[in-house]
């Protein structure tokens, strides 16, 4: 799969707007707006942590000021790596997602603007559905082997947690500045003004 890294900075899971340079290298989602979380949070979904050799990436790939988000383990929000700090931490990429059918579920019975837009805006339209964060080795391996995972909103932010396996809640904020990369679906088909159909998007950069 190919992700989205243009952007990335103000991306949120949830946002949806229009896909730029569409057949692009350099492809991006101009956000219109967002889904509120409290929609999005019974449908959130954690995946598994994958490897990344940061010293193989160059600096110009971080994007916004050559700094990247990364969350740890004492700290709810992510801070502010820089290129020299990531290529010599241990870090893992980690992903969060809603699944085509409960998104178009979401979309139908709650989300009318988000739809409304998709279905306005046309071919272009797209929603943010699959965000990769940076976390610390440590906090990655406990969200891949704890469970209990439960996303909830405080506050209107989206607070994702997860039970560790020695007893305790680590919860992590997850919010526009925390991204890393993205992936979005757009509708396939529809029924008159409801979804019937929709398809993912993986093809922005590796």
């Amino acid at each position: 799969m190919k992700y989205f890294r243009d952007n990335a900075h103000s991306i949120q899971l949830g946002n949806y707007g229009e896909k730029k340079d569409p057949i692009g290298s350099k492809a991006y989602l101009s956000t219109q707006n967002h889904v509120k979380n409290e929609h999005l949070a019974k449908y959130i979904l954690k995946g598994k942590a994958a490897v990344v050799n940061w010293k193989e990436v160059s600096d110009s790939d971080f994007g916004l000021d050559g700094i990247v988000p990364v969350y740890g383990v004492a700290i709810k929000t992510a801070v502010g790596y820089s290129y020299k700090k990531m290529s010599t931490a241990d870090l893992r990429l980690f992903p969060f997602f809603i699944e085509a059918g409960p998104l178009q579920k979401m979309l139908n019975q709650d989300a009318d603007g988000a739809r409304k837009y998709l279905k306005d805006e046309g071919n272009d339209a797209r929603i943010v559905s699959y965000v990769w964060v940076v976390m610390e080795a440590e906090l990655s391996e406990i969200f891949s082997q704890s469970g209990g995972f439960e996303a909830g909103v405080v506050s209107g932010l989206l607070d994702l947690s997860i039970n560790k396996s020695k007893g305790g809640v680590t919860t992590i904020t997850l919010e526009a500045g925390s991204i890393f990369a993205y992936g979005m679906h757009k509708v396939k088909k529809w029924d008159k003004e409801m979804i019937e159909e929709m398809e993912d998007d993986f093809k922005g950069m590796s």
